[in-house]
């Protein structure tokens, strides 16, 4: 394919130093190549080149915070060299890919002759085929103890070097982080190293200091945010109602730790969000074995996080700040599992909670309570007994403890013997290695749809039958029976075992051709909730519309780094998606669903009851005109923003093509309902009128103030003092 800047037969000539175009933030070194196939300065042919003098040489004539570009033929033969020379500078290295020569090109100029176009300016430095004479991308070496898959402080264009404009944002699983041009790659290095622990906590790495946040830019600058600066630059991230961790280290100065404290407070109530920090003077450190952040207070010692909640803040917090640093939801959490054995006293043998005490919690085993569900902690057993306090015993009918470890096995084989009397008993954990990686190929543009909205297509897909892992949230042989549980309209599948968390469930599965779509390859915007993906090695897409084309094979929990144990059967025809409640989800809809209105602000009608505690958890239904009068009622007229709500008829005839997937959308569009606000727009809604149900009619409150929904409507439930006239 051809670049959009450059002929598609570019006009090149040799290498030429005065006519070459320098890129801002980027040092480029000329070498060609010497006796022995060894590099040397073209300028200085006797002195051949080794790592550690090319560094020295870099640290002499450029600037300390440049990449590198080293301008040579062929620079891939010499990938060895070059790498060990981005770990000695700390910093990116940019080569040329082998079977390419280094060439001068000029920029084209729309209408101008190709042979003729801009060759008067400074010319393009790009790797050129050598036999199809195409621009070639340039590779990237990242410093060896640093490397990861993320990008670049450059964006790469086919052949061309393009400076990136904006705030410096790196993907982090379900979260940002952002970086100065200073600490780039070791903020990438980190944010690559950082996993999704816990559904429904955002994570944003910054760098703190006594007035905000420290924000930079690709142009080179930074600057010093305040949490309302900071809230509007992570806007595109679902906040609202949501917990938002802060990746950051505090000062040490107690009044530089105020002022960051205030700065706190106000992003809180910007994004709406409960944030979450280390304790003052202390820091959030990642633990690499799990994949997490941990809490440090001023010591160093491990503490617990701190919460910073907004004003108008509803309901207890959806997470648990545990006594050995961590975060923990409250819906996920599941009770100990204690073992009573031969008369041997109970003990502990699984937790959720990683490295932390060995604490009970709700949900055993259990679904993620939806937004109309009560957490079970807050329940109390039938004999007065708190649910907390609870002992599950785990004993098995045969009399086998559960804390007995499995047997392990480096046969591969063997995590398919499973005879008609059953597994083995104890059962026997398999070494796996990584499945093979799929050929690809890229679909024409003609190709059936995939199902999410943004995946265009064309996209680069598996060109044979190949097996992967996809991660399930409980019994596998239960997500093959009922569905997978997921917000998304697909799947994602990965080929190494080893990046699977110890204990968790997996289902492996078989894929046709064109059935995933490889996620270093994609060719479409991304989601800021996905763009943790785009970090991902080996990772694939199995979209909603391509599932008839992926049949499960087995179930296994992992056992430890790479070790796999069969769970029982796990075979079906086909996959499919649930659509179940979620804490980001609305009305347990899929995340990619038809909004309205679409443009601009529109008009809209709520009917909520006279009396009441607050607006309904979860959602709130909505209507385009003013339903029928309902004593005990009031009609809310508001004012919608531009894609507050969900159409659910729109989306229900978008989501009807995928067979694949079950969601609730069928049930309320035959149920009548139109809109569906979430109640992360509670505050975005405006109240323009109400009006009370009176002689059977709709007649409008004098006195009502305009404002934000849920405000108003507090105002107008207290100050309802005599009982509804008709039932609720």
């Amino acid at each position: 394919m051809a670049s959009r800047d450059i002929d598609r037969v570019p006009a090149t000539r040799r290498f030429d130093p005065r006519r070459h175009r320098r890129v801002a933030g980027l040092f480029d070194l000329w070498l060609a190549p010497g006796p022995k196939g060894r590099l040397m300065v073209p300028t200085d042919p006797n002195r051949l080149l080794d790592a550690r003098s090319i560094a020295d040489l870099v640290r002499r004539t450029g600037d300390a915070a440049d990449d590198v570009r080293i301008l040579t033929d062929d620079g891939a033969r010499h990938a060895d060299l070059f790498t060990e020379v981005a770990g000695l500078l700390g910093h990116d290295v940019l080569i040329s890919p082998e079977g390419t020569d280094i060439r001068h090109t000029a920029p084209r100029v729309i209408g101008a002759d190709a042979g003729s176009a801009g060759t008067a300016g400074p010319l393009h430095a790009v790797p050129l085929h050598r036999v199809t004479r195409q621009p070639m991308d340039w590779l990237v070496l990242q410093p060896p103890d640093l490397a990861t898959h993320l990008p670049g402080w450059f964006a790469l264009d086919e052949g061309l070097v393009r400076p990136r404009t904006g705030v410096v944002r790196l993907p982090l699983a379900d979260g940002l982080a952002l970086a100065t041009r200073a600490d780039f790659v070791a903020r990438r290095a980190t944010a690559h190293r950082l996993g999704l622990i816990s559904e429904g906590i955002v994570t944003v790495a910054v760098t703190a200091r006594a007035d905000g946040f420290l924000v930079g830019n690709y142009s080179g600058t930074q600057g010093v945010h305040s949490g309302r600066q900071l809230a509007a630059l992570v806007g595109d991230l679902p906040l609202y109602g949501a917990d938002l961790r802060l990746w950051l280290t505090w000062p040490s100065d107690a009044d530089e730790q105020a002022r960051l404290a205030e700065q706190t407070v106000e992003l809180a109530e910007t994004t709406g969000a409960t944030v979450w920090t280390p304790p003052p003077g202390g820091r959030a450190e990642l633990i690499d074995d799990h994949r997490d952040l941990r809490a440090l207070d001023a010591a160093g010692a491990v503490a617990p996080w701190r919460a910073y909640r907004p004003r108008y803040a509803d309901g207890p917090a959806t997470l648990d700040a545990t006594p050995d640093g961590l975060l923990v939801s409250r819906l996920t959490r599941e009770r100990i599992a204690l073992t009573v054995a031969g008369g041997v006293a109970p003990r502990p043998v699984a937790t959720t909670e990683a490295d932390g005490p060995a604490e009970p919690a709700s949900g055993v085993g259990g679904p993620t309570a939806g937004a109309d569900e009560a957490p079970a902690a807050d329940q109390e057993a039938a004999d007065g007994t708190p649910a907390d306090a609870s002992v599950t015993d785990a004993t098995p009918k045969d009399g086998a403890a559960v804390g007995t470890p499995p047997k392990k096995s480096t046969d591969g084989s063997a995590a398919d013997q499973q005879t008609a009397e059953g597994p083995a008993d104890p059962p026997t954990a398999v070494l796996t290695s990584p499945l093979p990686r799929p050929a690809l190929v890229t679909e024409r543009r003609r190709a059936s749809d995939y199902g999410p909205p943004w995946l265009r297509r064309g996209q680069q897909v598996n060109a044979e039958t190949f097996e992967a892992f996809v991660r399930t949230p409980g019994d596998p042989a239960g997500v093959v029976a009922d569905g997978m549980p997921s917000a998304e309209l697909f799947l994602i599948a990965f080929l190494d075992p080893r990046s699977a968390p110890e204990g968790c469930d997996l289902l492996r599965v078989r894929i046709e051709p064109g059935g995933a779509i490889a996620v270093a390859a994609l060719r479409s915007h991304v989601p800021a909730r996905l763009q943790y993906l785009l970090g991902t090695s080996d990772t694939y897409l199995l979209p909603a519309a391509r599932l008839d084309r992926v049949r499960p094979v087995g179930g296994f929990r992992t056992e430890g780094v790479g070790w796999l144990m069969p769970v029982g059967e796990a075979h079906g025809a086909t996959l499919r998606i649930r659509s179940a409640p979620t804490a980001r989800s609305t009305a347990g809809l899929p995340n990619d669903v038809r909004r309205w209105p679409e443009f601009g602000t529109r008009k809209a009608y709520a009917l909520l009851p006279v009396r009441s505690r607050g607006l309904p958890r979860g959602w709130l239904r909505l209507y385009r005109q003013p339903p029928a009068a309902r004593p005990g009622r009031l009609l809310v007229e508001v004012r919608v923003p531009r894609s507050r709500t969900v159409d659910v008829g729109a989306t229900a005839a978008v989501l009807a093509p995928l067979a694949s997937v079950r969601t609730r959308v069928d049930s309320l569009h035959r149920a009548g309902v139109e809109l569906i606000l979430g109640s992360r727009s509670y505050d975005r809604i405006q109240v323009r009128r109400v009006h009370e149900a009176r002689d059977g009619g709709w007649q409008r409150s004098r006195g009502v103030t305009p404002g934000p929904l849920p405000a108003t409507l507090r105002r107008l439930q207290s100050a309802a003092t005599a009982p509804a006239s008709g039932p609720t």
